[in-house]
């Protein structure tokens, strides 16, 4: 079993998101995650900053994001798992009401899908809050190649 592990620190904010998604593209591809996967971990992971931006509190924006990948290959599968740990309010996105879906463009609004995309993009989620702070862990996962 090969297990590795990197780790960055960002702000809430949209000047570090892209930074952010470079870090996660440059160390996945060093670690053999497929693009696919990547593109679906860097969705998630810009998402899940948007919201601590906008919905974390004062307390979200001050300290930094602490941010971690772990890759894990075990015979013909593989993981990769994002941690995003923040200092914000505590919010459990696993125990968050899922937004009715609508059916026509006037009942729409705007906002409130990113948990569903989350939730969509990643093949695992784990949510823990400890030492007052939120820890979310995305995962994806594929089938390795002989």
């Amino acid at each position: 079993m090969a297990l590795e592990q990197d780790s960055l620190a960002v702000r809430a904010g949209a000047e570090d998101i892209r930074s952010a998604s470079e870090w996660l593209d440059r160390l996945c591809s060093e670690r053999d995650v497929p693009a696919e996967q990547i593109c679906r971990l860097d969705l998630c992971l810009n998402e899940a900053l948007a919201n601590i931006a906008s919905y974390g509190g004062e307390s979200a924006l001050v300290a930094p994001v602490l941010l971690a990948v772990k890759v894990k290959a075990e015979n013909d599968h593989a993981q990769a798992t994002l941690t995003v740990s923040d200092s914000g309010k505590p919010f459990n996105p696993l125990a968050a009401t899922a937004r009715p879906q609508v059916h026509s463009l006037l009942e729409a609004t705007p906002g409130g899908l990113g948990l569903t995309m989350i939730s969509g993009y990643s093949d695992a989620l784990d949510y823990d809050y400890l030492d007052e702070r939120n820890h979310l862990k995305i995962t994806v996962q594929w089938a390795r190649s002989s």
